[in-house]
Formats: C-alpha cells, structure tokens, sequence
C-alpha cells in the first residue's frame, strides 16, 4: 500500500489531535506531581488501553510505551504499545476524526493512554563550597599526635535539565464521534537530570501507573 501523509483539521477533538502528532512526529517520589481527575468520573473497567508516546524520538517512544505497558500489565490491565497500533508514518491514509474512530474501534480499544514531554528547562543552581578536614599525624617527643589539616573546595554553579510530562487517560467506550468530550484524567510528573532514557521512563511509567493504579482511575474489566 503507497505511504501516504498524515493531516488533520484543527476541528478535531484532543485525542485526535494528540494521536496524530503522535504519528506525524513519530517520528523520587512514586506518583505524578499533580493531577485532575474529571468530575464523577467513575466507569475505570478497562478492556483494552493503547499507550502512545508522543515524540519525535522513535527511541524514546518505544521505551516509555514498552515500561508503562508492562507495568500495566503487572496490575492485570491489558494495555498494547500504541507504535503498534498507530506507527509513524503509517501506510494507511488517515485525515479526519472517523478514521481514528474507525481504528480505535477495529482493535478493540476503550482506552487510550498518551504520555508527551510539554517542557523542558534548565536551572543554574549554585553548589557551595565545602571545608573538608584529613587527619595528620606527627610525632612529639614519645608521642604521637593526631592533627586535622583543612581545605575548601570554592563553590560553582552547575546548570540542572529539568523535563515536565504529561500523561492524558481517554476514556474511548461507547459510540465516538468528532468533539466527543473523552478525556477523563491528567497527571504531570517532573524529571531532574535524568542520567539516561531508560531511567527517565523506568522513573516516569511507575509514578503514572502507581498513581492510575492508587486512585482507582484504572482497573481490570
């Protein structure tokens, strides 16, 4: 089938939206910072949960899907890699909001979990100086004394990275259509100084699963 490119019109819902930057780009604690939870939001029973990264690092998308995906699982939620489900740069045209629809629907979704880095900044921190003491020895006379010599270490200011995530749960049950209000839950969690991508995702997709999971915004069907 000849790869076709994916566009979508600014009328389209959130979860549209999200989805197809999702493929167009495709290109501490133990829970989220802050959260909003819809009002009287109650039908949690998932069947089925896509989790999409949204990111134009195919590396990194696959790395957050793949860790919350199997978290999930491990709390008997049955969730699927979004990459596999909705691939960058597809080989199928996708345009208007009922082709979404059509998708979610052929592969038995009821829920779509998005994960997407909205900022990143850095911070100059200043480091103060230490004073460290090492012992000394040295004779006098038939003894020996022990002695501390001193010394400080100037202080510095190193610059830190910090990244702020976002997690969105929609809730895709029922009959959809285009500016059907689905999303049901955000959760924003940040990340300081990661020291790789497998410890910023293995750090992420536990606060979020953790805090899905305690709130009881998801549970097995």
């Amino acid at each position: 089938m000849k790869n076709r490119n994916y566009r979508f019109p600014k009328t389209l819902s959130v979860l549209i939206l999200a989805l197809s930057i999702s493929i167009i780009q495709g290109c501490g604690s133990i829970k989220m910072g802050s959260t909003w939870t819809k009002e009287n939001y109650n039908d949690t029973a998932y069947k089925k949960i896509a989790v999409i990264g949204i990111g134009k690092d195919l590396t990194a998308r696959n790395t957050f899907e793949k860790d919350a995906v199997a978290l999930l699982k491990e709390q008997g939620i049955n969730a699927v890699e979004g990459i596999l489900i909705f691939p960058p740069g597809g080989t199928e045209e996708i345009r208007i909001a009922e082709d979404y629809i059509k998708i979610i629907k052929e592969n038995n979704l009821d829920g779509v979990l998005t994960m997407a880095l909205i900022n990143s900044k850095e911070t100059d921190r200043y480091k103060p100086g230490e004073t460290l003491y090492v012992p000394s020895y040295y004779r006098v006379g038939e003894y020996i004394v022990r002695g501390y010599q001193t010394f400080n270490t100037p202080g510095y200011y190193k610059t830190e990275k910090s990244y702020l995530i976002e997690a969105v749960l929609y809730n895709v049950k029922g009959e959809l259509y285009k500016g059907k209000e689905t999303m049901v839950w955000t959760g924003q969690s940040s990340l300081l100084e990661p020291s790789s991508l497998e410890n910023a995702s293995n750090s992420f997709t536990k606060r979020m699963v953790n805090q899905l999971v305690a709130d009881g915004i998801v549970t097995p069907k």
